[in-house]
Parts: C-alpha cells; sequence; structure tokens
C-alpha cells in the first residue's frame, strides 16, 4: 500500500499503527496519524510548536475525549477520511514535489478535507489552524493573509534540495559557515573559489543538514532562501520600484527570525537597481548586515570578489570570507563516487570505479581551463547520454513509424467502407510495430567503458586518444615523407622530437625550422597539424611587426578600446592540443618576440584579463629563412647568421634547431617527372621560369599547376 509514498512516510504510517494499537482504538484515524507526524522532528512539528502544539499535549486532549478501550484489536483498519487524507496527499505531491510525498502534503490534506477527530481536538486547544495552513500553503508568516515577497521571488532550499544526496569532501569548508552563521558580529559567510568548485552546494548541503535536524540548536529551524538579483530587478519600471521591493524583503526576513537568504552570484548586487537617481542593493543591505538584523550568505567568483566587493571596503568587512579550493584528484574521485548512483539510475547505466578513476585522471591531465568537480561531472554526464544515444536505432524507429503512419490511413480507410474485418488486421499488425518500438527504445542497463570515455575526451578536444602512439607516429611519418621532398634528415629529426612530444604531453615541444624559402618548412607542420587532427594556430609575423601586435596575442589592457574583444590565444584555452605556426619570426616586433620567449621558458602567459593560458600541452613550430640573406664579407656560417638575428637566449629556449637544406636538382627533376603531365614543357624550361634556386618548390609547383591545366579556350563572337 505504501510503495509509492517512500521509506519516511511508510514509517509514519507503520507508527500511527502502533499508537492505534498501544491507546487500544479500533481503527486509524487521522488523529493517529497527526500523532505519528507529532512524535518526529519535521518542518509540521516545528510548525505546530510555534503555535503551542505539541505530541503529549495532543494525545491528553486525544485521552481525554475519545478515552481507551479495554479491548486490544489485531486487525489494522482505515477510516475512509484517512484513505482520502492519503490519496490527496499524493496528488498534491504529484504536482508539487515531483510525486515525492511528505509530512507536510499529509498534514495540508488533513486540514483540507476540514472535519475529523484531529481537526476538532485542534479547534478544542484553541489553535488556529487558518494561520497553520496559510504558512505551510503559501509560506506565511503568523497570522498574515499575504504571501511573502520573498518566498514569490526566492527559492526555499529546504523544500528544494533533495535529501538524499550527499555533498562529499567539504566538511572543512561547511563547519566554517555554520561557525560563521553562529556569531554574533559579522555572521555573513561569503563564499569565494572558481566556477565550478562547488560553493552553491556547499548551502545546500547546509539546507540538507537542517531539514535532518544536523545543525546546532540554533540553526535546527532556520529555512534558507536563495535570492537571485535578476528575480529582484525584474518588473520594476518605474523609479523606487526596486527599492521599495527590497526594503520589503528585508522586513520580512527582520520579522521572521528564522529566515537566511542566500544570494549566489552576490558580486552582481552592486550594480543591481542603481539607476542614475537611485542606490544600488549592496547599498542598502549594509546597514541591516551591519547591525545583524539579517543572516546573508553570499557565494561569488574569486575574480568577481576582487573586482567588486573587495573594493567596496564598506560592504567587504560585513562579511566572513570562507575560501573554497577546488578539490584536488582523490577528493574527485571520491565526489564522483558518492553521485554515481543518481546517474545511474537517471541514466540506466553501470558505472564502475573503474571508470569513474579513468575518467577523471584524464580530465584533470587534459582539460586545464575548467574547475572539478564541475568539469568532470560534466563530462560524466555526456558520456552517459552519449551512451544512451548509441543503444537507440533511430534509423529503423524511423522506418518503423512511416510504416505505422501508412496502417492508419488504411485502417481509417477500411472503417471508412465498413470492412472491418480488414481493419482488425491493421490493427493487430499496428500494436506489434508499437510493440517493436517499445522493444527498441527500452531503458536496458548497459555500463560506460574506458573507450567511452576517450570516445568523449577526442570529440570534445579534438586530440587522438584513441589510437596507439606508435600508429600516430607512423602516420605522420607516412604522411611527411609523401608530401615532403629532398629534406630526408630534417623529417627525421621532427619524428623524433614529435615521438617525443607523445611520451612526455604535459611539455612544450618548440622547434625552429630554418632554412630557404620554398624547401618544405610551413608544409612540414600543416602535415603533422592533419595527422594529429588537431587545432592549428597559423601566426605570419609579417602580421606582427609594429609594437600594438602583442595585444592581438594575448588582448588589450583594461581601460583601452577593444578590451573585450577575442585574441588569438583564446583559442588556447579551449584548444590546448594546438599546433601552433609561427612563421618568418624574424620580421616580428621585438615585443612579440618578447612574449614568445616568455611562453617557452615558463609554457605559459597571462592575459590581459589575467587569465593563465597555458602551453605546456601545444607544440609550437618557428620558421624562419635567414640563411637565404647574402652574409657581408666572410661569414659563411649558418649559425652565425641566426645568432645575428637571435639572441642566444632566444635560440636557447627551443628544443630543437632543425636546418631544412636547399633543394638539389635531382630532387626538383623527379618532383617534375612525378606531377607534370603537358609533355610539351621540359624541366628546363620551368626550372628556369621558377628561378628554384630563390624560390624552391613553391614558385614549380604553381607552374606545374598552370601547365597541366592549360586548355584550348573557344572565344564566343
Amino acid at each position: 500500500m505504501f510503495d509509492n509514498y517512500g521509506i519516511e512516510i511508510a514509517q509514519v504510517f507503520k507508527k500511527a499503527e502502533k499508537i492505534r494499537k498501544d491507546l487500544r482504538h479500533p481503527y486509524v484515524g487521522s488523529e493517529h496519524l497527526l500523532l505519528a507526524i507529532l512524535s518526529e522532528d519535521n518542518e509540521v512539528t516545528r510548525v505546530l510548536k510555534s503555535y503551542g502544539l505539541n505530541y503529549s499535549t495532543f494525545e491528553t486532549e486525544l485521552v481525554n475525549i475519545v478515552g481507551k478501550s479495554n479491548k486490544e484489536t489485531d486487525f489494522v483498519l482505515y477510516t475512509p477520511l484517512l484513505k482520502r487524507i492519503i490519496a490527496a496527499s499524493l496528488e498534491d505531491a504529484k504536482e508539487n514535489n515531483g510525486g515525492k510525498v511528505t509530512e507536510r502534503h499529509l498534514f495540508l490534506a488533513l486540514l483540507e478535507e476540514g472535519e475529523g477527530i484531529a481537526i476538532r481536538i485542534m479547534l478544542s486547544l484553541d489553535i488556529d489552524i487558518d494561520s497553520i495552513y496559510d504558512e505551510l500553503k503559501y509560506n506565511l508568516v503568523g497570522n498574515g493573509k499575504e504571501k511573502l515577497t520573498l518566498f514569490e521571488i526566492g527559492n526555499n532550499l529546504n523544500k528544494t534540495v533533495s535529501n538524499t544526496e550527499k555533498t562529499i569532501g567539504r566538511e572543512e569548508e561547511i563547519s566554517s559557515v555554520i561557525e560563521s552563521l553562529l556569531r554574533k558580529k559579522k555572521s555573513n559567510p561569503l563564499l569565494i573559489g572558481k566556477a565550478g568548485v562547488g560553493k552553491t552546494a556547499i548551502v545546500e548541503e547546509l539546507a540538507r543538514r537542517i531539514n535532518k535536524g544536523l545543525v546546532p540548536n540554533e540553526l535546527k529551524d532556520k529555512t534558507i532562501v536563495m535570492l537571485e538579483m535578476g528575480s529582484l530587478v525584474s518588473g520594476t519600471k518605474y523609479r523606487g520600484e526596486f527599492e521599495e521591493r527590497l526594503t520589503k524583503i528585508i522586513k520580512e526576513v527582520i520579522e521572521n527570525k528564522n529566515i537566511i537568504l542566500f544570494i549566489d552570484e552576490i558580486h552582481s548586487m552592486i550594480n543591481a537597481g542603481g539607476a542614475e537617481g537611485a542606490i544600488n542593493a549592496a547599498d542598502i543591505l549594509k546597514p541591516y548586515l551591519a547591525r545583524g538584523d539579517i543572516k546573508c550568505i553570499g557565494a561569488t567568483t574569486t575574480e568577481e570578489y576582487y573586482k567588486t566587493i573587495y573594493k567596496d571596503k564598506a560592504l567587504e568587512r560585513r562579511f566572513y570570507l570562507i575560501e573554497v579550493e577546488e578539490p584536488d584528484a582523490e577528493k574527485t574521485k571520491d565526489i564522483l563516487l558518492g553521485i554515481k548512483k543518481e546517474y545511474e539510475e537517471h541514466h540506466h547505466i553501470t558505472i564502475s570505479k573503474e571508470c569513474i578513476c579513468d575518467l577523471v585522471e584524464l580530465v584533470d591531465k587534459y582539460i586545464k581551463n575548467k574547475s572539478n568537480p564541475d568539469k568532470t561531472i560534466d563530462l560524466l554526464d555526456l558520456i552517459c547520454a552519449r551512451v544512451k544515444v548509441k543503444n537507440v536505432e533511430y534509423v529503423g524507429l524511423e522506418k518503423i513509424n512511416q510504416e505505422l503512419e501508412t496502417l492508419k490511413k488504411k485502417k481509417e480507410k477500411a472503417v471508412a467502407k465498413h470492412n472491418f474485418d480488414l481493419a482488425m488486421e491493421y490493427k493487430e499488425q499496428e500494436t506489434k510495430l508499437y510493440k517493436k518500438i517499445e522493444n527498441m527504445t527500452k531503458k536496458t542497463k548497459t555500463s560506460i567503458t574506458k573507450k567511452d570515455i576517450l570516445e568523449a575526451m577526442e570529440k570534445k578536444l579534438h586530440i587522438p586518444l584513441l589510437e596507439n602512439k606508435k600508429e600516430t607516429i607512423h602516420k605522420i611519418k607516412k604522411n611527411l615523407e609523401e608530401h615532403i621532398f629532398g629534406q630526408e634528415e630534417a623529417l627525421e629529426k621532427i619524428i623524433q622530437n614529435m615521438w617525443w612530444k607523445l611520451q612526455n604531453e604535459d611539455k612544450t615541444l618548440s622547434l625552429l625550422l630554418n632554412g630557404p624559402s620554398g624547401v618544405g618548412k610551413t608544409e612540414s607542420v600543416k602535415w603533422v597539424s592533419k595527422s594529429l587532427k588537431a587545432n592549428f594556430i597559423r601566426l605570419d609575423m609579417s602580421e606582427y611587426n609594429l609594437e600594438t601586435s602583442v595585444n592581438r596575442l594575448i588582448g588589450v589592457s583594461a581601460g583601452y578600446v577593444g578590451y573585450e574583444d577575442q585574441y588569438i590565444f583564446r583559442s588556447v584555452l579551449e584548444h590546448p592540443y594546438s599546433i601552433i605556426l609561427v612563421d618568418e619570426i624574424e620580421k616580428a616586433h621585438p615585443r612579440v618576440l618578447n612574449l614568445f620567449l616568455q611562453i617557452l621558458d615558463e609554457g605559459f602567459v597571462t592575459c590581459s584579463k589575467g587569465e593563465k593560458i597555458d602551453f605546456t600541452h601545444t607544440s609550437i613550430f618557428m620558421t624562419s629563412n635567414v640563411v637565404d640573406h647574402e652574409s657581408v664579407g666572410f661569414v659563411q656560417n649558418k649559425n652565425q647568421t641566426l645568432n645575428e638575428t637571435f639572441s642566444k637566449e632566444f635560440l636557447g629556449r627551443f628544443s630543437d634547431i632543425i636546418t631544412f637544406s636547399p633543394l638539389k636538382e635531382e630532387v626538383l627533376k623527379e618532383y617534375t617527372k612525378k606531377n607534370l603531365t603537358n609533355k610539351s614543357v621540359t624541366f628546363e624550361t620551368l626550372e628556369k621560369q621558377a628561378e628554384c634556386e630563390k624560390y624552391g618548390l613553391r614558385n614549380l609547383k604553381k607552374l606545374i599547376s598552370k601547365y597541366n591545366s592549360e586548355i584550348d579556350i573557344e572565344i564566343p563572337l
């Protein structure tokens, strides 16, 4: 009978039966249900206690009015009234609480019935039933008949949080919040930390503990209401409306001592409502926070805190700062192991402990621009959804749906012609197709594998994780040897360095490719990028020869035009495994060279907004044509030419300097023979026109393409 009501409510019914047995009454009625509710510490009990009604008072009055029987009855009978109350509570819970019945739903259903012994006893005790009903049904306080503005705009966390969930690994921070709320002064905790570290989850856990009574006595009757500034400002068209609404909410909180305000993204209240000639929300709240009239919990990111609240010293000193650090890999594993049951039930997928460990390690290694546990939970949810999608045969479903539509039309035509036997045949076929659809979309429990995790990571980050490292290096080698000619020694060095990079993914690879124009330096980098399927960023340094060019890479400083614009290295934040090609580095401005000097040395750079851009997973290739310049005097050494162009500290930062040699005539001949289809043109003619000694293979490619595409074109007259 109690399958739909949950364990807690089933225990309430069992307790009501026991009370009936102890009082030796012949039936279980509304009075026994109310006694069962009053025997536990819950929301209804706390409200009734404030009106002077408790378990002992009600039991004494019940015995005085009804008395006790001398005969015990083993049969458990529920009165028709109690059955109606139970059914009504379930309907109310389906509409307002996702089907989960609580003591509040049972008690409200009891009051709404308006009759029964429980109601009569409360009236005989002069209990204000109407006020109790209003307070529980509409969140009213005392004898008020108007719904509180706070509960219209805010969200009661005590009601919305799930009591089955638990925030793991935040004991220290939760204790700090509780300690702050118990203080006489500065009893307003402010949680700051990176986005996604679990600041809001800490407050939800506090609400959960209040529901279960796992807090000091001073906090047991408290209600945490989350107030959003967007909802507060919404609908205030005229000057003064916002201030009036906020002041009204503050008065409601002061009158009801049991309310704790929770303002998420609290930095937004600095400018909320601050139109011309008006004061903002922070200015209105300051005096109440200072006097301790209200208790307020705030949450914001570290960056926003220092931008807004920290600068307003009068507001900053009214809060007790609690820093929420990002959990390490071990704590993140514990968090995911604690919540995996919820994801298994939601997605109907089995998640093993080994998969959780693999997921945390991979996310910690590859995703650097977000914080745990949010980034790991986000990816776990995505992987579960991807596995579910794989289990559904969408193509087959579409064909069956088309067949169903055709059958329905045939059935309608048969009925119209009064051919009911044929219509019944179509109906049977239709039923079979519906069963087939049900089997195809049936929620079958599957499990997540490491391959599913790697596929999701690969798609999200654009890095080849499923391939074997040896297969990847063979692919790079094959593509380079097929498309780059006459540079065996240089290609061998590139392959060796790429193998080192695959073995040491968390270390920056930086190569300087030096040599004449048109010998395959840039082309080599492009084929490495294609082989890895990596995000490719090409920077031509002829576009970065001004002092202000550095702003295009890391953004414009605050206070200047373009501060909010995007910058090129922002792409590295989103795709940490990028291939960066810096073409013709000798043309760059010294400020740009100094920026790259820092990147090659430290492996990171700080953008104009203060964000750290990590280059440890990137591969940086720089090309230079300095050996192509004519030497002055008797200097013939190529390394000397590099040393004259770049500083020793800059050259010393590279993992390797690879020299591309000029292309020999045999290589040019072989390339021409392989690619030239127009037999009327000789190699000597092409070599002379292409000036291969000066431009390498670049001009030769263009000429071959031109002669291969030559056809007679008849000009229409």
